[in-house]
């Protein structure tokens, strides 16, 4: 074997460690980072809860109490939502009154959109009250893709200063907007900080100490990271004795505290894994890479081998024959729409010949979702290439949870955006990206 048969090999060797160490990283990527989302993007798990109790009086009469909180969904990604988490307090009244009180009943409900008269009743499987867990778990009578799971995070890997946010429907918000639709467009989001971790006086769970703001209404709401992750669950506020003014010490009971009664009932649920500290764009530098250097490795090993040469000259009847070129570009390149991740990771789809629409209904669309997939719409969004520009264009055709470019920027809906090959986009979250290619 001459020096430069051994140069090429030496080299290709490099090229295939390269290449695998770069799909692994890539890989790492999709697990640890990929299902990250913006704070904000917490609210398509988020529900407005009602709750009232009703006394029948002997004189005829009829009293109603009730309340509002906010309400979230746990469950499995991919998977319909059947249960929601919120305070104790907020179904207080209308679960415990009809247990003491033989002329009473109680009611809870679970608010979609107000404005559509969108609700569900739903059953309490589980009720701590605020002396002590201050958890409440409702059960929907039908699962639904209405609402999205979140994710959750073990309380340990919270740090004390780390950036928090609450969702949720505060009273005050709502009272000052005109014809409140409690929707997801209403989901109210503050910011602040950790700042301890303690064990309130006036009850048995374990809380976050913070300076996030919350008020009435926010009850039972997520805290969320950075990273849409679920740290707690938004209980009370400190307030002065004297004025009854907020304090700006509030508290939200630590997410370990329900996942124990998760388990204990046999509720499924999400929680964060332990490659969480993985950042999403490993998935954008290490596996292109890493792709590269595996199939240029095994090129140039086969070469080395006289392999490639045998190949061609098989093929082509004694002399290499070159591929006949396809339309899109130079080369032979042509542009298509590849899935990153979820059900069409790894298919590519031509579009050349023509348009391309995502979503549920199998009628309209060319690449089409499972019809209990969360968070996809009947005609989601429409992807097309343009020869004469040799430009992608995107469009989200009016989804109810949205079409988001890969550096996070929403779709406004009905208006064409251009991408450029290598460009990434997701449905609703990252579960269902795809990226634009020239292949």
């Amino acid at each position: 074997m001459n020096k430069k048969k051994i140069r090429k090999q030496i080299i290709a060797i490099v090229l295939l460690v390269v290449g695998l160490v770069g799909i692994v990283f890539g890989v790492l990527g999709i697990i640890g980072g990929g299902g990250r989302i913006e704070p904000y993007e917490a609210r398509q798990g988020i529900v407005l809860v009602y709750a009232a109790a009703t006394a029948y009086n002997e004189d005829g009469s009829i009293e109603q109490m009730g309340g509002t909180g906010t309400g979230w969904a746990v469950g499995k990604p991919g998977k319909p939502v059947e249960y929601i988490v919120t305070n104790g307090h907020v179904v207080e009244a209308a679960y415990t009154y009809p247990k003491m009180y033989a002329n009473m009943t109680g009611t809870v409900q679970v608010y979609y959109s107000a404005a559509e008269n969108d609700f569900a009743q739903v059953e309490v499987v589980y009720y701590s009250p605020q002396t002590e867990k201050d958890i409440a778990i409702l059960k929907l009578p039908t699962p639904t893709n209405k609402r999205v799971p979140l994710t959750l995070r073990e309380s340990d890997s919270v740090k004390m200063s780390e950036t928090a946010y609450a969702l949720g429907y505060p009273g005050d918000s709502s009272i000052r907007q005109t014809l409140p639709a409690y929707d997801l467009d209403d989901v109210t989001i503050t910011k602040g900080i950790i700042s301890n971790r303690v064990n309130p006086n006036w009850s048995t769970y374990e809380a976050f100490q913070m300076d996030v703001s919350i008020a009435a209404g926010n009850s039972g709401g997520p805290l969320v990271d950075e990273d849409g992750r679920v740290i707690g669950i938004n209980s009370s506020g400190a307030v002065d004795q004297e004025t009854g003014l907020m304090l700006g010490m509030n508290y939200s009971i630590i997410i370990d505290e329900l996942t124990k009664i998760l388990d204990q009932e046999r509720i499924s649920y999400t929680m964060a894994d332990g490659l969480s500290w993985v950042p999403a764009w490993f998935v954008y530098v290490f596996l292109p890479v890493g792709i590269l250097a595996l199939a240029g490795g095994i090129l140039l090993l086969l070469m080395s081998m006289g392999k490639v040469g045998a190949v061609l000259s098989s093929a082509g009847g004694g002399e290499p024959r070159r591929a006949a070129a396809r339309g899109g570009g130079p080369m032979g390149k042509h542009a298509a729409l590849r899935g990153v991740t979820g059900k069409y990771a790894g298919q590519s789809f031509d579009l050349l010949k023509g348009k391309v629409i995502l979503g549920r209904n199998p009628a309209a669309c060319n690449i089409v979702f499972d019809k209990n997939t969360p968070g996809i719409s009947g005609q989601h969004c429409q992807v097309a290439y343009d020869a004469t520009k040799d430009c992608f264009f995107i469009t989200d055709l009016g989804s109810s949870y949205g079409t988001f470019l890969g550096n996070g920027k929403k779709l406004t809906a009905n208006v064409e955006e251009s991408m450029s090959a290598g460009d990434t986009f997701y449905l609703c979250d990252n579960a269902n990206r795809f990226v634009v290619v020239k292949e």
